[in-house]
């Protein structure tokens, strides 16, 4: 797409998207209240158009470090890539900014509003909502909205996991998810479940994704945080045939010994991970759907290579640690002193 039918297309979408806001705020809607509704440029998705063919990108922790504002400089940099793959929506998947200010509050939604022209949500992470005396999510959703939030697209239901400041689901969320699978379970419109988490909740005690678990999060973490394996995944295998479920996590990254991203398909269930740390792997995630068929692309930010996603799986994580044992050695050492 050259850069004058990207502006074209870009100027459509701002239109488009304005009118729909302006409907919103005459009704009195707010964008705390609405899921559709983001927070953070004032932009609406309508639920009621053709959800048949369409596009959204995936970026994971966006942040850079303490003091500095705006988002990660590949993105700063390179948003063009992203907004090429034209997207109907941007979801970030936590760590906007490094703890929650005022400041940082209006650095992310002037950036977000000078610069994604389409609605932007975000799957809360522990930055989010953390301060220099703990956490504050009550701000975080005054500001924001509710971080546990959900929708329907055409055949796909989009659901917002709160799990940014603990690994651990609350009771509350594990109830409401296991009453929005069970509402997918019946509704035959529904082939594509897509579940947004900061953290990789879905790698804790799972021996079929050992390295993203070693080398991410801490070797050996509480026995509760199997509960994924214990309690959501049993309802996830028990969907109806032909339903697929995504799960997208963006707590990853964050450096050279970290790798950006990864992916694994075990069936219907697909694990997926993206995340950023000013590094030359930094990439970002493009979902495409056509008639309920799910594509999977990443883009690298600095070069623009499309690659595969399933370049990225077990074998590209074994290897890179085995050809790097020092960055494996260096995390091990950090793992053990949690």
């Amino acid at each position: 797409m050259n850069k004058r039918v990207l502006l074209l297309v870009l100027v459509l979408a701002v239109t488009a998207t304005s009118a729909v806001t302006a409907v919103f705020l005459a009704e009195g809607k707010t964008c705390q209240s609405n899921p559709l509704f983001s927070c953070f440029n004032q932009r609406v998705i309508e639920p009621h158009q053709d959800w048949s063919h369409y596009s959204f990108v995936a970026l994971g922790h966006i942040r850079t470090g303490r003091n500095k504002p705006g988002p990660n400089r590949n993105l700063q940099r390179n948003l063009y890539r992203v907004l090429a793959h034209d997207p109907a929506f941007v979801i970030a998947l936590g760590d906007l900014y490094y703890s929650i200010s005022d400041e940082s509050i209006d650095n992310i939604t002037r950036w977000v509003s000078a610069n994604i022209p389409v609605p932007f949500f975000n799957a809360v992470g522990n930055h989010d909502t953390q301060t220099s005396a703990g956490h504050e999510p009550a701000r975080y959703a005054d500001t924001f909205g509710t971080p546990s939030f959900d929708f329907v697209l055409g055949s796909e239901l989009y659901i917002f996991l709160e799990n940014g400041s603990s690994p651990v689901l609350s009771e509350q969320q594990k109830t409401r998810l296991e009453a929005l699978l069970s509402q997918a379970a019946d509704d035959t419109a529904i082939r594509n479940i897509f579940l947004f988490s900061h953290q990789l909740f879905w790698s804790y005690y799972n021996p079929a994704l050992e390295p993203v678990f070693r080398y991410r999060h801490p070797v050996t973490p509480p026995s509760n945080y199997r509960y994924f394996l214990d309690t959501i995944k049993p309802l996830v295998e028990s969907l109806p045939a032909g339903k697929r479920v995504f799960f997208l996590a963006g707590d990853i990254g964050g450096g050279r010994r970290f790798l950006q991203t990864f992916y694994h398909r075990e069936g219907p269930i697909t694990y997926i991970a993206t995340g950023m740390g000013n590094a030359s792997r930094d990439s970002f995630l493009t979902v495409t759907i056509i008639g309920g068929e799910v594509s999977l692309k990443a883009t690298n930010f600095r070069s623009g290579e499309t690659i595969s996603l399933e370049e990225f799986g077990l074998d590209y994580w074994r290897t890179f640690y085995r050809d790097n044992p020092e960055f494996a050695t260096e995390i091990d050492r950090i793992n053990n002193a949690r």
